[in-house]
């Protein structure tokens, strides 16, 4: 039992499919949930991220995203992150997580805690809370 979940329809505007703990975010101007992947390496303002994909939503699909709750999320292949460190896209790899930048770009990209330990380049569970 994990709790309430809220979840999110978007289109997958991107050129790649997306995979099961992949951050998306609104693409650019777009006043519906039309999403791409998050950036590598460039930390998305938190009011700009959709949600985390829970499974794969192919390009140019249509598919439900988490936005609150327990769920998956991949970590990049940085560094591993512990079960207390609260998390920002802009990960090593598109759509990858990593811990919270202390920077005023870091608070403001938070969209997750870890709840348990995550190692680098692996998914495990965190308490994901997506504005976007």
């Amino acid at each position: 039992a994990r709790g309430p979940q809220t979840w999110v329809y978007v289109l997958n505007e991107g050129s790649t499919d997306l995979a099961a703990g992949e951050v998306v975010i609104r693409n650019t101007t777009s006043t519906e949930y039309k999403v791409i992947v998050a950036p590598a390496s460039s930390i998305s303002l938190g009011l700009r991220v959709i949600g985390i994909a829970q499974h794969a939503i192919p390009a140019g699909s249509y598919g439900y995203v988490l936005r609150r709750g327990i769920g998956t999320v991949k970590i990049g292949s940085g560094s591993g992150v512990s079960d207390v460190d609260t998390l920002t896209s802009g990960g090593a790899e598109a759509g990858t997580l990593l811990v919270k930048a202390n920077s005023a770009a870091g608070a403001a990209g938070m969209i997750a805690l870890a709840v348990q330990n995550i190692a680098a380049s692996g998914t495990g569970l965190a308490f994901i809370d997506c504005r976007g």
